[in-house]
């Protein structure tokens, strides 16, 4: 066990915390409860995404202080892309294809040897989703099992707060849910974990209007890239929902999840973004 204290709280998560780590480093330690191999999952994921020339920080120890294991990680000197947008409206627009290209650069890397597959992950968050009722459970893995299955790396929370902007270039960080699937659903878990009902819920400070602006500005330029079907996305949609419903989310979150889900689907921001970056007129 590591006897050193960490530094200045720099962050906040749902699971762990993010500390000074000396001048040059910081550390993230679990919260009491959550699973101590974790912390291992996560260096190990990162490690394998940031060997394959990916824009992650370097892992550089896994560590216990005061019986909460943690990795220390090199420290990227920069704001978050959510910070950079809270202070300065104007450039939603930019932040939003600069993520939507971080993305697509990410997806079109095959997932390092190691990975855990989207479909095993999803399937196994469902079965533990214990707010989900029979027949939704059901539903929601038969629909995954009709789905393909893919070999491209998906970060699976990607979203404006994961982005640190920094002077080498943007930096993407928490990798720990990274698994080898399909680009689609990579997309439309970032649309659930960027709609304003969630993303309000998390953030302290975040303006509605700013949070569907990104939003819909990221969808449209998804959109642009040509690479997805409309229908390709919405498929995806209630699957994402229903197994985010078995992570450890703030009660506000879990319950916008569980509306989400149970919602039509053209009252989705999702649709209703897609069919605005389409120019297709909703009322038709």
């Amino acid at each position: 066990m590591v006897t050193r204290h960490p530094g200045a709280l720099l962050a906040r998560g749902n699971t762990s915390d993010v500390y000074a780590w000396g001048p040059r480093s910081i550390v993230k330690l679990l919260r009491p409860g959550i699973p101590p191999q974790w912390a291992e999952r996560e260096a190990r994921t990162t490690t394998l995404v940031c060997d394959a020339g990916l824009p992650a920080p370097r892992v550089e120890d896994t560590v216990v202080v005061d019986d909460r294991p943690g990795i220390v990680l090199e420290r990227i000197d920069g704001i978050s892309m959510w910070d950079r947008m809270r202070r300065s409206p104007r450039d939603v627009g930019e932040l939003s294809r600069l993520i939507a290209d971080l993305q697509q650069n990410i997806n079109a890397t095959p997932a390092p040897t190691g990975l855990p597959t989207l479909h095993d992950r999803l399937r196994g968050h469902i079965s533990k989703a214990d707010r989900l009722t029979r027949v939704e459970a059901v539903r929601s893995q038969t629909l995954l099992s009709d789905l393909p299955t893919g070999t491209s790396l998906c970060h699976f929370d990607m979203h404006p707060d994961n982005v640190l902007l920094a002077k080498k270039g943007p930096v993407v960080i928490d990798w720990f849910d990274a698994a080898a699937g399909i680009p689609a659903a990579d997309i439309v878990r970032s649309s659930v974990l960027m709609r304003s009902d969630a993303f309000e819920a998390e953030l302290a400070g975040a303006r509605p209007e700013i949070v569907k602006r990104f939003h819909d500005q990221y969808i449209a330029s998804i959109v642009a890239m040509q690479h997805h079907t409309m229908q390709s996305l919405l498929r995806w949609e209630p699957i994402v929902l229903a197994a985010r419903l078995a992570e450890l989310l703030d009660v506000q979150v879990l319950a916008a999840t569980e509306r989400a889900l149970r919602r039509p689907q053209n009252e989705s921001p999702l649709w209703v973004a897609l069919i605005a970056a389409a120019g297709v007129d909703s009322a038709t």
